[in-house]
């Protein structure tokens, strides 16, 4: 269990409780969503194939569920396959072997709870494939957390926006920008000025490999909104007059 001092410090300093409590290394992106979220109430990020966001995810349920008291930490994803195949196991990842979070957090395949406040302090994760995927989380400390967010429906982001009126709420949303229209795409065009916005390029990641980046651009061409979405991080310049959208092929 942390001290007193030290969750009053690790709740202003997320990268230094990912590298001395989680101990893993955030790259520089990974660092600045992390502060992010330290300082802004909501962070959309939109970014290429492979460049770490499920870890950023799974760094900031842990980080909140022990620097918050008695948080509440709705996860949501477009399919189950994303959410608990990959950002649920990633949680489980971090947690797994580490004496200092394994002695005070519990991970199931649907929550993420503090041993002595399983009802009132965890995460809890949830496919967004209804309206109220997201409703009736009510904490002074509540951490929304929407991956592959340019796949979800704008009906499952309503509850949330009522919900971040309070000082210790935040939003985060990341994912490859498929669509372009949303609530994950207004956050980077019409509505950007309420978000704390980032840009992930695959080509300035070091977690992409060059061969992944070969093939995409052998395969589709480096003008192709594949290649837009999947590499650069990009919204594709063409949705409505394709006959087969990108989200349909994927």
């Amino acid at each position: 269990m942390l001290s007193t001092d030290a969750v009053l410090y690790y709740a202003g300093n997320p990268v230094e409780f990912v590298e001395d409590i989680i101990r893993a290394k955030p790259d520089p992106r990974q660092a600045d969503i992390l502060r992010s979220l330290a300082d802004n109430t909501m962070t959309s990020v939109r970014s290429g194939h492979g460049v770490g966001k499920s870890a950023v995810e799974a760094w900031a349920v842990i980080w909140f569920m022990c620097t918050r008291p008695f948080p509440k930490i709705p996860c949501t994803a477009p399919t189950q396959h994303q959410l608990h195949d990959i950002l649920w196991a990633e949680v489980s990842k971090w947690i797994r072997n580490n004496p200092v979070l394994n002695s005070d957090l519990v991970w199931t395949k649907e929550r993420v709870y503090m041993k002595k406040y399983p009802e009132e302090w965890f995460a809890v994760a949830r496919t967004a494939s209804t309206p109220d995927a997201l409703q009736g989380f009510h904490a002074d400390h509540v951490l929304y957390i929407i991956d592959e967010a340019s796949g979800v429906a704008d009906s499952i982001f309503e509850p949330v926006l009522g919900s971040l009126s309070t000082s210790g709420a935040r939003l985060l949303m990341c994912g490859n920008p498929t669509q372009l229209s949303g609530f994950f795409f207004d956050s980077h065009h019409k509505n950007r000025s309420q978000y704390k916005t980032f840009h992930i390029d695959g080509r300035d990641s070091g977690r992409v490999s060059d061969d992944y980046i070969r093939t995409i651009v052998n395969m589709y061409g480096e003008d192709s909104d594949v290649f837009r979405v999947r590499v650069s991080g990009d919204f594709p310049l063409s949705e409505d007059d394709v006959f087969i959208p990108l989200p349909l092929i994927e």
